[in-house]
């Protein structure tokens, strides 16, 4: 993709739709004094019509009604316009602000962070100032949740991340298309009661189709009210019978007037969301796309050769046409002569017979175009990202690696490698030097490799493999847990894995911390040697200077590397830059005395 400074795009499309919002409001204003105008001569026409027919009275009161009636309908479509672009112009503020690391306006997935699993709650993958907050641009529940599981649970397979990064390559690009498909997504937030409700309604078994007699009576009680009625225009029978035909129309819409209330009931509050999915469906229908995903999924939106986009229009028409008998008159006309009620009822029967198998598996595919726009604007807002090649040369090789929730101007950038599986390297460093944030970048770059998405480094190569960390264990007071014991249950959780045959990529930050220092060395020592042997590979940080002296027994399987600290007459300086070999500097001391724990 040709490098375009995003923050430039942006700034421009802010301006172009602040314009347009100002010209759609221009054009609201006048379309409503038109439409005072036309009112004001309708009725006008009428007065005089009423003092004294004349045929060109009648014309223009029929015209000006025709033109408030149109009126009335242009406004209302100008007023939609209006909301959609004032929507693009908000997205691209919030663009500008991302872009300035303020993205706080993005739903945080707070509800996803869980501390028992492998490496989401150590690397801060959900909640406030997390990196799911960070690529979330998601506009539907459904997409919501599929980026959290896409983050929670990698797929480890090279053909599909593959593909995956194809995807995001295309859309990225595509940032009007994209634009839009998020605007039309935020116009109608989708709760989880929406989808509940148009699930289980779908779920629910036919009544009036599965019984001959109402598919029989919908046809044939209106056939012959028309046919008495046309008898009675001509003389042939008196009025009383298409009375009555009329009459036993409506007691039959009487009789099941619980079930047609609860029936209308149902889909009328679902309205507004399927015409939204309407809309999402119809932004994936008319694009084209050449990514070997995005056809697929586009392709799953035909059954039979009727397109998603088709049905839910149909579905959309039969609701409305239902809903008129909202309207007392409407309603009793209707049933009278065309057993209405019933007669919705059985289309939207056909409807779900037809069509409801499907709604899951199109809810699903919007969801995952839905999650593909927040992964290609994090690639078009970071398009110096490069796209993590999948080897079997390395485990993990990377140049100029950071972490992306870091500002550029002040992330430090490291070079790493491990070659096999069973190599283990051990980080030692004073405290604040970096250790931490080096895991979590390591980490989180791996995590967005495993979703198709570019990772921040100059280059990136590795093995597919399971991540698994040991950084922020904490105690549980719901369960009774000591702290120490949380953490062997986090590490024994490792073992598990390990003996299981899984290729395992662990980070582990100062394992053991609940116990004393002693014992604390030996078993770090028996610990990574045990794991070594089953074949895990990864990195330990550890403060314990005891522990490096592994590398010399074992210099195949553990190497040492340092973050170091520069400490020049009791001021304190890093750099961040990982080293080859053991830390030599501590800090602690001096930042206790920095900070005026003690003053010698």
């Amino acid at each position: 993709m040709e490098f375009i400074a995003p923050k430039d795009v942006y700034s421009e499309n802010v301006k172009i739709y602040s314009n347009k919002a100002q010209f759609v409001k221009s054009r609201l204003v006048l379309i409503s004094i038109f439409r005072f105008l036309t009112f004001i001569g309708f009725v006008a026409s009428v007065v005089f019509l009423i003092k004294g027919f004349s045929f060109y009275i009648l014309s223009g009161s029929v015209l000006l009604f025709a033109s408030f009636i149109f009126l009335i309908i242009k406004y209302i479509s100008e007023t939609k316009q209006l909301n959609h672009v004032r929507l693009l112009q908000k997205i691209n503020e919030d663009e500008i602000n991302a872009l300035d690391f303020n993205y706080s306006v993005f739903d945080s997935g707070e509800k996803y962070i869980n501390r028992e699993h492998a490496f989401a709650y150590d690397l801060d993958l959900f909640g406030e100032g997390s990196v799911y907050q960070y690529l979330n641009r998601t506009t539907t529940l459904v997409g919501r949740e599929l980026l959290a599981q896409n983050l929670l649970y990698p797929v480890l397979d090279k053909t599909i991340i593959y593909e995956r990064q194809d995807a995001v390559k295309e859309l990225a690009p595509k940032l009007v298309w994209r634009q839009n498909f998020m605007a039309t997504g935020y116009s109608s937030p989708i709760s989880e009661d929406d989808n509940k409700n148009i699930l289980n309604w779908i779920s629910e078994p036919v009544f009036y189709s599965n019984r001959w007699f109402f598919k029989w009576i919908v046809v044939l009680l209106p056939a012959i009210s028309f046919i008495l009625l046309g008898l009675n225009i001509f003389g042939g029978v008196h009025y009383s019978w298409f009375v009555i035909s009329s009459l036993l129309q409506l007691f039959f819409a009487s009789i099941n007037l619980r079930k047609t209330n609860a029936e209308q009931n149902k889909v009328s509050k679902e309205l507004e969301i399927l015409k939204n999915y309407y809309r999402l469906i119809q932004f994936i229908e008319k694009e084209s796309f050449n990514a070997s995903q995005l056809v697929k999924l586009k392709s799953n939106l035909k059954v039979n050769n009727i397109n998603a986009g088709a049905a839910f229009k149909n579905l959309i028409k039969i609701i409305d046409a239902f809903d008129t008998r909202l309207n007392l008159v409407a309603g009793f006309a209707l049933n009278a002569l065309l057993m209405w009620d019933l007669l919705c009822i059985l289309r939207l029967d056909r409807w779900k017979l037809n069509y409801g198998i499907n709604i899951e598996n199109w809810m699903d595919t919007i969801a995952e175009f839905d999650v593909y726009c927040s992964k290609s604007n994090f690639y078009y807002n970071n398009q110096q990202y490069v796209f993590p090649v999948i080897s079997d040369k390395s485990v993990l090789h990377v140049k100029e690696l950071g972490h992306p929730l870091i500002p550029a101007n002040r992330r430090v950038n490291n070079d790493f490698q491990i070659n096999n599986f069973k190599e283990i390297v051990i980080i030692t460093g004073a405290n604040m030097a970096g250790k931490s944030t080096f895991l979590r970048t390591i980490g989180v770059n791996i995590v967005l490799a495993l979703n198709g998405m570019p990772v921040c480094a100059n280059e990136f190569e590795f093995r597919l493999f399971h991540l698994y960390t040991g950084m922020r264990t904490a105690d549980s007071l719901k369960e009774n847990e000591s702290y120490f014991y949380a953490e062997l249950k986090r590490l024994k959780h490792i073992i598990d894995k390990l003996k299981n045959n899984e290729l395992i990529f662990v980070l582990l930050d100062e394992i053991l911390k609940g116990t004393n220092s002693v014992d604390k060395a030996k078993g770090s020592w028996k610990f990574v040697e045990y794991i070594k042997d089953l074949g895990a590979t990864g990195i330990v940080a550890t403060h314990d200077l005891n522990l490096c002296e592994i590398e010399k027994y074992y210099p195949l399987n553990f190497m040492n590397k340092c973050f170091e600290v520069e400490i020049d007459n009791d001021q304190i300086r890093f750099d961040y830059k990982l080293r080859n070999g053991i830390t030599k500097n501590m800090n602690a001391t001096i930042l206790m005395k920095q900070m005026g724990i003690f003053s010698n």
